[in-house]
C-alpha cells in the first residue's frame, strides 16, 4: 500500500522522510500512467535511416510510456548505430535509465550524488523487447540491398490519446 509522509509542526526531519515523500509522488504517477494510459509511444520517436551516414538511423524527440509506467523524454533528436549484426531484420529500442549526477562531499568526507536524472537509452537489437515491459521497439528494420529500411508495415505500440474518439465496442 502506498505510504506517505505526515507532516506536523516541530517535526524532525531526515533524509529518508523526504525519499519517502519523493516515492510516494513517484509511484503513484507510474501507476496513473499504468492504469490510465497504458504502454508505448505518446507522440513522436519516430525513426528515420539517415542516408548520408551509412548505417545510422535517427530517432526524432518525442515521449513513451514503459511498461512500469515510467516516462522515457527524448528531447532532441539522438542517432544510433545500426550493428544489428548479421539477421535481415532488427529493432531500434529504447528504455529508461536514471543516472546519478552532481557529486557533492558529504560530511563523514566522502561524497554522494545529489540529484538523480531522468534518461533514455536507444540502441538496436535482433528482437522486438518483451516479457518484462521496461524496454520498447520504437521501428522494425529490415537488411535490404546492403543497407537498413524502415519497415513500414510495422506499427509499434502506441499510448491511446484522450483526445482522439475510441471505435465503438
Amino acid at each position: 500500500m502506498p505510504e506517505r509522509v505526515r507532516f506536523f509542526s516541530g517535526q524532525f526531519l531526515t533524509a529518508e522522510d523526504f525519499e519517502v515523500e519523493q516515492k510516494y509522488h513517484i509511484e503513484m504517477r507510474r501507476l496513473h500512467n499504468r492504469m490510465l494510459h497504458g504502454v508505448g509511444i505518446v507522440e513522436g520517436l519516430g525513426v528515420s535511416i539517415d542516408e548520408s551516414q551509412d548505417g545510422t538511423a535517427v530517432v526524432s524527440p518525442g515521449l513513451a510510456l514503459d511498461g512500469l509506467g515510467r516516462e522515457i523524454i527524448v528531447d532532441r533528436p539522438v542517432r544510433v548505430e545500426l550493428g544489428i549484426g548479421t539477421s535481415d531484420f532488427g529493432f531500434v529500442t529504447i528504455e529508461y535509465v536514471e543516472l546519478k549526477t552532481d557529486p557533492v562531499p558529504t560530511s563523514n568526507g566522502g561524497s554522494e550524488f545529489s540529484r538523480v536524472k531522468e534518461s533514455f537509452l536507444i540502441g538496436t537489437a535482433q528482437q522486438a523487447p518483451g516479457g518484462n515491459g521496461t524496454g520498447l521497439a520504437l521501428a522494425r528494420l529490415i537488411r535490404q540491398g546492403g543497407g537498413w529500411v524502415i519497415d513500414e508495415n510495422y506499427c509499434p505500440i502506441s499510448v491511446f490519446k484522450q483526445t482522439e474518439q475510441r471505435p465503438a465496442s
